[in-house]
C-alpha cells in the first residue's frame, strides 16, 4: 500500500508487529526523522542501554508504520499526547494526519516491540525474570481469579507475566488504566469484549509480548496481526524480515 500522491490517505489493512533486539534496530536510527520531543527525551537519558532501548523503540514503531501504510520510513513522524495533562512530549503515540492508523511501542532491557495498523493498537514486551512473582505485586495488578491461576501454574512467573503484558497492551489501546488493573479479570472473556488479544513468546521462552487490537481483527493471515518474528507457537503468521538500512537511504 502506498500513498497516492494526490493527498488521499490509504488506510492500512493489517496490523504489523515487530519484536527485535535493540542492537538490531539501532543501525536504522539515521534513516528516520526524530521529532524534537524525542530528541530531547533521549538527551535526558544517560548514554547506555536505557537510551538505546528508547531510541530503538521509536525507530521500530516507524518501521511498523511504514510497512502498514506504505509510506517511506524517513517521512513518518510520531507524535505523543497525554490524555491526562494534554502534554505533547509523552503519552499515547500517534501518527499525525492519520487518525485511522494506530501505533504503539514498548521496550524491555535490550529488546523493543512496536505495532501499527488500522484502529487502536497496543503492544507490550517483557523479559521473564528468575524467581517467583511477589505476592504484593500480584494483589496490586491481578484480579482474584487471575491470582489463583498464576499460583496454580507449574511456573508462576511466566504465568504472571503473561497477564501483565496483556494488561499493559490493553492500557495502551485505551481499554484500561494502570489504576484499574485489579478490576480487569482476563479469565472472564467478557472483559475484553470488542477487543482481541494476541500473544507472542520467543522461541527460548525468555520474552513474552501481547498485542491488543480492535474487533474484528484486521485481515492478516488467519485474521491475526503479522508478527516479525512469528510467535514461538507458529500462530499461522508470515515472518517479515527486517530490511537493511540502505533500503531507506
Amino acid at each position: 500500500m502506498r500513498g497516492t500522491g494526490t493527498g488521499a490517505v490509504t488506510r492500512p489493512t493489517t496490523v504489523q508487529v515487530a519484536i527485535r533486539p535493540t542492537r538490531d534496530v539501532l543501525p536504522l536510527l539515521d534513516a528516520v526523522r526524530l521529532a524534537p520531543y524525542e530528541e530531547a527525551r533521549a538527551a535526558r537519558l544517560a548514554p547506555g542501554p536505557r537510551r538505546d532501548d528508547f531510541l530503538a523503540a521509536h525507530v521500530l514503531v516507524r518501521l511498523c508504520a511504514a510497512r502498514s501504510t506504505g509510506e517511506p520510513l524517513s517521512s513518518l513522524v510520531i507524535g505523543q499526547r497525554c490524555e491526562d495533562c494534554g502534554g505533547d512530549d509523552h503519552g499515547r503515540p500517534y501518527l499525525p494526519g492519520r487518525p485511522g492508523t494506530g501505533v504503539s511501542l514498548s521496550h524491555a532491557e535490550g529488546v523493543v516491540a512496536a505495532a501499527a495498523g488500522p484502529g487502536p493498537v497496543g503492544v507490550d514486551v517483557e523479559a521473564v525474570p528468575p524467581g517467583a512473582p511477589d505476592a504484593r505485586l500480584l494483589a496490586r495488578v491481578l484480579a482474584p481469579p487471575e491470582i489463583a491461576a498464576v499460583r496454580a501454574a507449574p511456573d508462576p512467573m511466566p504465568a504472571f507475566l503473561r497477564h501483565w503484558v496483556r494488561k499493559e497492551a490493553l492500557v495502551k489501546v485505551g481499554a484500561a488504566t494502570l489504576g484499574t488493573l485489579r478490576r480487569l479479570d482476563l479469565t472472564d472473556p467478557a472483559t475484553t469484549s470488542g477487543l482481541r488479544l494476541h500473544d507472542w513468546t520467543s522461541p527460548d521462552g525468555r520474552l513474552l509480548a501481547a498485542v491488543a487490537t480492535g474487533e474484528p481483527s484486521s485481515p492478516g493471515p488467519g485474521g491475526d496481526p503479522v508478527f516479525d518474528p512469528p510467535p514461538a507457537s507458529g500462530g499461522g503468521t508470515t515472518p517479515l524480515p527486517l530490511p537493511h538500512q540502505e533500503q531507506y537511504r
